[in-house]
């Protein structure tokens, strides 16, 4: 961390750790680089507790039958999930040993997410993988996926669908761009009609079709996640989960049959069965929504039955619908957990950096996932292979790796293939080679990317990779979308008609804000509007320059406004998509403020009476003032921003 100034004050790393707690009797190095990063996690925000209100409670600990003791509680605590018990009096916030992770002084409870509702649920091509191999029959998968092309489809029928795909994908939030879309279809506006709005839905339509083809992202509607809980009642027998899912409009507690898995799903014994139940109408678990509450019962608690999980945060997928339950399960994998490395004294800071170093040089998480895809396509048994089994073991090594320090042993990882399915095809542009039999497969180069979605540079002395149609229901699902195809229908339905339009989208805006606000002075903020429209576009610039990956190109105006990075082919890669969430929340920001200095003014006494006026003089700005920038082109994104704050406006006005 470099050092910076707050208040006055210079701050640097050391003095800021010291402030956060104490690490002293950590002595891990990866360990307390963990618990340190902990404090640094994105809140929503944070709750300060009196120090009356903290107890003590004893962990849940029960041994199995090879003598192992579990603690059905970690991560109900310090660090960890705080649910809700109605039987306690007054305020109180209860702890448990395993949570309490460093000593500190602060009393505030940071949040960084919460069951305010319940999150959709998406297979990936792991988990539709084990599915298959348990039993699930392929056309299930196909047909949900047939259906979310559809819905993908639809989205430029018309302005109501276009607006609800954009408000649910959360598609120019900050921007109000749904309910622009919605209000000009009110006003006999259609927005496809402007180019800039209909390239924006579009480049969300595209990226949203890639992560179908790509990664197989589909929606399942019967299904939703939620993060894991401790039954505190001690209701739930073993086996047994409660869950009651609660939005705005309707609430439904779960009963009967399940599958409830968890990401990332390697192991086929990481997708079980569970019976839900409902509880008595008196019982705590009653005020507790949006969150699955496993039983504190058994020898051995179901979280770490998934894919390794706990109750710190971790979030469990859970599928009700009736054509994805498997016809059998498998037991679940039972790794032992390693220790982390102990250096037996305290934590230097050359000791972290030296870690983190090794972390980046040996990082093999993605390399073991792609190749545990690529064998298991190939072998008869799936996911129940002997090399995957041992690679699912691998991964589960490479997930811990961060908080133990134990790298994996790479002298026990299975050969590469030569030759891999159609579905891990960078893009649609690759050779496919139907020749290619599973008999005919080579194995030799023991080199492969180190991130699972990863633009992979080619090595001079490597073989190239040869990739041949999969007969599995991840190969199905991938050649049955066919993009050029889906996007001529698309802009078929959605471009404007041919006939000559005599005025642009924005200035029939512009008309139909002066016919209803005609009376309104806006000229004295011209001025104003001009030096807000030039700080959102140099903002504009600074993400677009920011966020692409080349130093002489840039990243579009569209993309920023959307959200979201799109490649020449294929899926996002990972850097892809961690970068359009830090580029959109950037974009978000900046949108945000622009919004607030038109509503509010640019001096502490500016009148809120007064921002009609302004949005006015903004709008006329985005409309009739528009220039083009040498290397970035004409900047149009603003004159939309402004539209959404001034027909807003407008309509209080005309409504008051």
């Amino acid at each position: 961390m470099a050092p910076f100034v707050t208040e006055g004050e210079i701050h640097y790393a050391r003095a800021v750790i010291k402030n956060l707690g104490d690490f002293s009797a950590i002595r891990s190095p990866a360990k307390c680089a963990a618990r340190i990063g902990q404090a640094f996690s994105q809140a929503l925000c944070s709750v300060d507790i009196p120090r009356a209100a903290f107890r003590n409670l004893p962990d849940v600990e029960r041994t199995d039958e090879r003598g192992i003791k579990r603690t059905f509680s970690d991560g109900v605590g310090a660090k960890g999930m705080i649910s809700l018990d109605d039987r306690l009096e007054g305020e109180a916030l209860c702890l448990r040993p395993s949570m309490i992770k460093f000593k500190a002084d602060s009393t505030q409870i940071e949040i960084c997410g919460a069951g305010f509702r319940p999150l959709s649920m998406f297979l990936n091509r792991q988990l539709i993988k084990i599915l298959e191999d348990l039993g699930v029959l392929g056309q299930a998968f196909m047909d949900l996926q047939d259906e979310a092309v559809e819905q993908l489809r639809i989205t430029s029928e018309n302005p109501v669908n276009a607006g609800y795909y954009l408000q649910r994908n959360s598609i120019g939030k900050a921007a109000r761009l749904s309910w622009l879309v919605h209000k000009l279809h009110c006003i006999g506006i259609s927005f496809s009609d402007d180019g800039f709005l209909r390239d924006t839905l579009e480049l969300s339509v595209l990226i949203q079709l890639r992560e179908l083809k790509y990664r197989s992202r589909i929606y399942v509607e019967r299904g939703f996640t939620a993060y894991g809980i401790m039954d505190e009642t001690e209701f739930l027998k073993e086996g047994q989960i409660y869950c009651s899912v609660k939005n705005e409009k309707t609430g439904l507690i779960l009963t009967g049959r399940v599958v409830i898995t968890r990401c990332p799903a390697l192991h086929p014994g990481d997708v079980q069965y569970v019976d839900a139940i409902d509880v008595p109408q008196d019982s705590p678990l009653r005020a507790v929504h949006n969150c699955v509450v496993f039983s504190s019962k058994g020898k051995r608690y179901l979280p770490s039955q998934l894919s390794g999980g706990d109750l710190d945060g971790d979030l469990y997928n859970i599928i009700y619908d009736d054509s994805l339950m498997p016809t059998k399960t498998t037991e679940p994998a039972d790794y032992s957990t390693a220790k982390p490395i102990d250096i037996e004294r305290e934590v230097a800071r050359s000791d972290i950096t030296d870690f983190f170093v090794q972390f980046m040089e040996t990082d093999q998480l993605g390399r073991i996932a792609t190749l545990h895809q690529t064998l298991a396509d190939r072998s008869p048994d799936g996911v129940f292979a002997r090399e995957c089994i041992l690679l699912a073991e691998m991964h589960s090594t490479a997930v811990d790796f961060s908080k133990t320090g134990i790298p994996v042993n790479l002298s026990t990882l299975p050969r590469s293939p030569r030759e891999r399915p159609d579905f891990q095809a960078p893009g649609p542009r690759v050779l496919l080679e139907n020749s290619i039999s599973i008999g005919e497969m080579q194995y030799g180069w023991n080199v492969e990317s180190d991130d699972e979605d990863d633009d992979e540079e080619t090595v001079d002395a490597r073989p190239a990779i040869r990739y041949y149609p999969s007969n599995k229901v991840l190969g199905q699902l991938y050649r049955s979308i066919d993009e050029r195809d889906f996007f001529a229908e698309i802009q078929r339905r959605s471009m404007p008609a041919k006939e000559l339009q005599h005025m642009s989208v924005a200035e029939k805006v512009w008309d139909y804000v002066q016919a209803n606000a005609a009376l309104i002075q806006y000229e004295h903020y011209l001025p104003f509007a001009r030096d807000v429209k030039e700080a959102y576009e140099e903002s504009m610039i600074d993400t677009m320059v920011q966020h692409s990956f080349h130093p002489t190109s840039f990243v579009s105006e569209v993309e920023v406004f959307a959200g979201t990075l799109v490649g020449k082919d294929g899926g996002q890669t990972k850097r892809q998509r961690e970068s359009s969430t830090s580029m959109k929340d950037k974009h978000d920001r900046d949108v945000t403020f622009t919004v607030q200095c038109i509503l509010q003014g640019e001096e502490e006494d500016s009148s809120k009476a007064e921002a009609l006026e302004r949005s006015m003089a903004c709008l006329f700005v985005g409309v009739h003032e528009q220039r083009t920038r040498r290397r970035h082109g004409r900047l149009v994104s603003f004159t939309w921003v402004a539209a959404a704050v001034c027909l807003k406006e407008v309509e209080k006005f005309v409504n008051a």
